[in-house]
């Protein structure tokens, strides 16, 4: 199998967004495509799931939520030999799935393929991560610019990190690092991108055909 997508979700409003873009978000046959959802939320919600996007879904598991374990599980079960890492809150752009597995593919000792997202209002919300003065992580030009006044930076662009929010990553690269599951809400998705460029020697990119809506902390 070609891709496994993995979702953590308790919201069937959100997850069925999600869903339904992804239906033009990739062009890859059925047979090459499952998604596994790690389910969070109550039976009643559970019912009013509604899958649109002609693959096959699957709640893996029904366990409470915590991002990091409930990742490291899914990916675990996952059979495809590429994760996409996805939030239920995201509203993928057509074909941009395909053109970050085309970057993973063929740009050099890539890792991980982060995406360009953007808010509601078209505002930049993610196009990688860097470090302050303090060694913090932020998100570069996070609500300071229109996601189009983007159009002179590069298809593809090295960063320190990329948000969990959205990437792609191999099962293999992901299962030798795998997420620290001591973090409560955030952080795993910035140690392992540092873990990934340390410990495996390899590199951070943002694709940004890997692209869509984010609508930040409504998962």
């Amino acid at each position: 199998m070609r891709l496994s997508i993995l979702v953590v979700s308790c919201n069937p409003s959100l997850l069925n967004g999600m869903l339904n873009s992804l239906a033009t978000a990739t062009r890859l046959d059925t047979s090459e495509i499952e998604i596994l959802c790690s389910w969070n939320g109550d039976e009643t919600a559970e019912k009013n799931i509604q899958n649109t996007s002609g693959y096959e879904f699957l709640i893996a598991q029904r366990v409470p939520y915590h991002f990091a374990g409930n990742m490291n599980s899914l990916a675990e079960k996952a059979n495809g030999e590429i994760l996409l890492l996805i939030n239920d809150d995201i509203i993928l752009d057509p074909d941009s799935i395909d053109q970050g597995i085309n970057s993973l593919t063929n740009q050099s000792k890539s890792g991980i393929i982060g995406a360009n997202l953007r808010d509601e209002n078209n505002q930049l919300s993610h196009c990688g991560m860097s470090f302050d003065s303090r060694h913090s992580p932020y998100h570069k030009f996070e609500g300071l610019i229109k996601n189009e006044d983007r159009k002179w930076v590069n298809i593809i662009e090295e960063v320190a990190a990329s948000t969990g929010a959205l990437f792609l990553i191999t099962k293999h690269n992901f299962s030798k690092l795998l997420f620290n599951e001591t973090y409560k809400i955030c952080g795993e998705d910035v140690e392992l991108c540092l873990d990934l460029r340390e410990k495996l020697d390899l590199k951070v990119y943002i694709c940004q055909s890997l692209s869509g809506i984010h609508s930040v902390s409504k998962t």
